[in-house]
């Protein structure tokens, strides 16, 4: 009896943790001056906002019912915006602050670190501009 080699599944290599995750490409870009606030927007599946990691596990999600929604102020586990809102296909309108986009995400985090460490940038040496 021959023993027929296994095959790793595709999701087996695939990490869950947030950083890891598909990113989501904003729609648009939401300022308001009241509030000091400069938000991305995405409208996505529910699964794929919350694969995104963008969405604290601790926020609820809007009913399904359509128009449904949920904000949450800011407060000291999660300092930024954050409103979701169902819409009549199901999925969800994300509007997030783009600080907390930023932040969670870890391939531009990597990048901004390698070039600030970068010796050669004027601006990292001093030089003027």
């Amino acid at each position: 009896m021959t023993a027929k080699p296994k095959r790793a599944s595709a999701q087996a290599g695939r990490s869950t943790t947030p950083h890891a995750a598909q990113s989501l490409i904003p729609i648009s870009l939401w300022k308001s001056d009241a509030i000091g606030v400069t938000a991305y927007v995405y409208e996505e599946p529910e699964a794929a906002i919350r694969q995104s990691g963008l969405v604290p596990e601790w926020v609820g999600y809007p009913t399904e019912r359509p128009g449904s929604g949920i904000a949450v102020p800011a407060h000291h586990f999660f300092p930024n915006y954050l409103k979701l809102l169902r819409l009549q296909s199901g999925r969800l309108r994300l509007i997030i602050d783009a600080r907390a986009v930023l932040r969670a995400d870890g391939c531009f985090q990597c990048f901004i670190d390698n070039l600030l460490a970068d010796p050669q940038l004027s601006l990292v040496k001093g030089e003027p501009v």
